[in-house]
C-alpha cells in the first residue's frame, strides 16, 4: 500500500508528484490558491483536496479524508508561503505570511505523523536572526519530535536548477530515528549538504554532474515572443527530456512564450549567451540602468547558455530584467513549459489558469525530484534501513552555526 502523506501548501503539486514518484500515498491535500487548486485536481484527480484557508482545516475533516486516527500517519509535509522570509522580500517579520507555519504544527500535534517535514526558502534562517526558525524547531521538540534542518539545493538530486530550499525534518521520538537523518545524499555533482552555499560563486568543478540548460529544454519547439507552440518538432535526446515526454501524446501543453515590447525584443536582440545588462549599448539600457553600478545587478538581462545551470525560477521569469530568463538563442524569455521544465515538472503535467497564475504558480513550485529524494530518504528511515545522516550542515557558514543555532547533537 505504500507510506501515507497529507501534502499542506501544496500549491500546484510539485511535492505531491515526488511523493508519489516515491511510493507514498497522498491521502490529502490543501491550498488557498483557486488556480492552484484547479491545477492540482486535473493532475491529481484521485486524491482528496482542501481548498481553503489551512486554518479552517479542522481534524475532523482531516480524519475523514485520510481515515486515519493519531498516529497512523506517517507523513505530514508542508511548505507555508514563503514571500514573508525570502530574502526577495521586504522580510518583515510582522508579515502574517510568517505565522502560517503554526496551523500545520496544530495540526502535527493532533495527527501524530511519524514524520513532520516544512520545507521554506533560506531566508528564514536570517529573518531576525532566526527567531521564526528556532520557534518552528523548539515548536516541534515541544510535540515530541527530534528535529533539525539543512539547506538543499535542488540541482544535487537532479532538478536543472540552481534552486536551494531550507527543509526541516522532524521525527516522532518513538520513531528513534537518529536526529540529523532523512536528509538525502546528493544524486548529483561531487559535494554533499552543506559543501555549496547559496548567494556564492561555485567553481566550473562543482557544477559537473548537474543538468544543464540544454539538458532540461533543448528539444522543445521554437516559439516567438507572444507565440505559443503545441507540438514537438524534434526529438529528445537527453535522458531528461526523454523522461519529460515519456507519458506526452505529442502535444506540448503551456508552451507560451512571454510578450515583450520591442524595447525589450532589441536589447535581448544585442545580447550573445552568458551576456547581461552591461554588454547592451548605452542607448539600449532602460533609464535606470544607465546610472546602475555595473557590479549591480549583474543578472539582468542575462542571456542563458546551453551549457549552463539554470537559474532559480521565479514568479517574474517572464521579465527580462528579472534575472537570467531570456533563452539561450531565441530572442525571448523562457516559456511557461520551459520553465516548468526547469523546476522538473513532465511534459504530462498541465498548469490551469490565467497566464498570471501560470507564472505564480511555476515560480512558486518545489521541484518534483527534491520532493522524491526526501521522501525516500524517509522512507528508509521509518524501515530502519536509512544509513546518511547529516555531519553539519552549515560548517561553511560560522555565523549560522555557531551564534545562531546549535548542530552539537549531529
Amino acid at each position: 500500500m505504500g507510506f501515507s502523506a497529507v501534502d499542506l501548501f501544496c500549491g500546484a503539486g510539485g511535492v505531491s508528484l515526488g511523493l508519489e514518484a516515491g511510493g507514498f500515498r497522498v491521502l490529502l491535500a490543501n491550498d488557498l490558491d483557486a488556480a492552484a487548486a484547479r491545477t492540482y485536481r486535473r493532475n491529481f484527480p484521485d486524491t482528496p483536496f482542501f481548498e481553503g484557508d489551512v486554518h479552517n482545516l479542522s481534524n475532523r475533516r482531516i480524519a475523514e479524508a485520510t481515515k486515519l486516527g493519531p498516529g497512523e500517519l506517517d507523513l505530514l509535509i508542508g511548505g507555508p508561503p514563503c514571500q514573508g522570509f525570502s530574502i526577495m522580500g521586504a522580510r518583515n517579520l510582522d508579515d502574517p505570511r510568517n505565522n502560517l507555519f503554526r496551523p500545520l504544527l496544530r495540526i502535527a500535534r493532533s495527527l501524530k505523523p511519524r514524520c513532520v517535514v516544512i520545507e521554506n526558502v533560506p531566508g528564514l534562517l536570517t529573518l531576525d536572526g532566526g527567531r521564526a526558525l528556532r520557534a518552528i524547531v523548539d515548536e516541534l521538540r515541544e510535540a515530541g519530535y527530534s528535529a533539525t534542518f539543512a539547506e538543499l539545493l535542488a540541482a544535487q538530486y537532479g532538478t536543472p536548477q540552481m534552486r536551494w530550499r531550507l527543509v526541516i525534518i522532524g521525527f516522532r521520538t518513538d520513531q528513534k530515528v537518529p536526529v540529523g537523518m532523512g536528509f538525502p545524499e546528493p544524486t548529483h555533482g561531487r559535494r554533499s549538504i552543506g559543501e555549496l552555499i547559496p548567494n556564492c560563486t561555485i567553481n566550473a568543478q562543482d557544477l559537473k554532474g548537474f543538468l544543464t540548460a540544454h539538458d532540461a529544454i533543448a528539444d522543445l519547439p521554437p516559439v516567438a515572443a507572444g507565440g505559443t507552440s503545441h507540438a514537438y518538432v524534434q526529438k529528445p535526446t537527453r535522458s531528461f527530456q526523454k523522461q519529460c515526454r515519456a507519458r506526452t501524446n505529442g502535444e506540448v501543453f503551456n508552451h507560451y512564450a512571454p510578450r515583450l515590447s520591442p524595447a525589450n525584443i532589441a536589447r535581448i536582440k544585442a545580447l550573445k549567451p552568458g551576456q547581461d545588462w552591461r554588454d547592451l549599448p548605452r542607448e539600449l539600457l532602460p533609464d535606470g540602468m544607465k546610472r546602475a553600478k555595473r557590479k549591480d545587478h549583474t543578472r539582468r538581462y542575462r542571456r542563458m547558455t546551453w551549457q549552463g545551470v539554470p537559474r532559480s525560477i521565479i514568479t517574474r521569469f517572464r521579465d527580462p530584467k528579472s534575472g537570467e530568463y531570456i533563452h539561450p538563442d531565441q530572442d525571448r524569455t523562457i516559456s511557461i513549459r520551459e520553465a516548468a521544465r526547469i523546476q522538473g515538472f513532465p511534459d504530462d503535467f498541465v498548469f490551469d489558469g490565467s497566464l498570471s497564475e501560470l507564472y505564480d504558480q511555476v515560480g512558486n513550485a518545489v521541484p518534483p525530484q527534491l520532493a522524491h529524494a526526501i521522501a525516500r530518504e524517509i522512507e528508509a528511515c521509518l524501515l530502519g534501513k536509512a544509513k546518511h545522516r547529516l555531519r553539519d550542515p552549515f560548517a561553511r557558514r560560522p555565523s549560522i552555526r555557531q551564534a545562531t543555532f546549535s548542530f552539537h547533537g549531529l
